[in-house]
């Protein structure tokens, strides 16, 4: 009797022993946390967890307070190239991209646009293009401005479109650095296709032919 009651008495602190073991494992692997916000113990940490800044928050290590650091002058992206315009150069820009846009207008670029327009652009433009985006409603900017669907957009050229995307303009800044040469194009294609639906819009509304305004359009951005 004695020894089945030793028996069961190890077992039991054996299960114990097995439970209490698990779960300090699992709170030191981080498995197991949910009654703090603190990061679990770690003999080795390997860089795991470590501070990390918001993109647009501050930080008080630099001068400006800014975490958001602009590239150093003079350095590239491992792909792709230094963006030879400054802001003002419209009329270099469009002699030299006088071609317009290089790539195709297939359904993966508009694809491919919308998603890098609704990433960059949408918070000042919108998604729909109307100028009317969250900086704006906060009260930065010209809603005016930022219409991208305006009559004084839809005459803009593929290659200023796409001088501006790459050098800013007003209050917008250069993106050349932050996307890359050929997602500046799709954004083009993009944003005629947002126009063109505009338009399109516009004229069933009025009555008038949506063929004649965007091929003006189109024929005017490959000059």
């Amino acid at each position: 009797m004695t020894g089945s009651m030793n028996t069961a008495l190890k077992i039991t602190i054996a299960i114990v022993t097995i439970l209490l073991v698990t779960f300090a494992i699992g709170v030191l692997s981080g498995k197991i946390w949910w009654f703090s916000e603190e990061p679990p113990l770690m003999v080795v940490p390997d860089m795991d967890d470590q501070f990390h800044l918001k993109s647009q928050g501050e930080a008080r290590f630099f001068a400006d307070n800014r975490a958001q650091r602009d590239p150093i002058e003079g350095t590239l992206p491992r792909v792709g190239r230094a963006y030879p315009f400054a802001m003002g150069d419209v009329d270099s820009a469009e002699k030299y991209f006088a071609a317009g846009n290089p790539l195709p207008k297939t359904e993966s670029v508009l694809a491919r646009g919308q998603n890098r327009f609704n990433t960059f652009c949408s918070p000042c433009h919108n998604y729909t293009g109307t100028g009317d985006g969250l900086v704006q409603q906060k009260g930065f900017g010209n809603a005016e401005t930022m219409n991208l669907l305006r009559e004084q957009a839809r005459q803009y050229s593929d290659a200023k479109i796409f001088h501006v995307i790459s050098a800013g303009q007003n209050i917008m800044p250069a993106y050349a650095d932050r996307i890359s040469e050929t997602d500046r194009w799709t954004i083009v294609h993009y944003v005629r296709e947002l126009q063109q639906k505009a338009a399109g819009g516009l004229t069933q509304s009025n009555g008038m032919a949506a063929t004649s305004v965007q091929s003006s359009t189109i024929s005017k951005t490959m000059q």
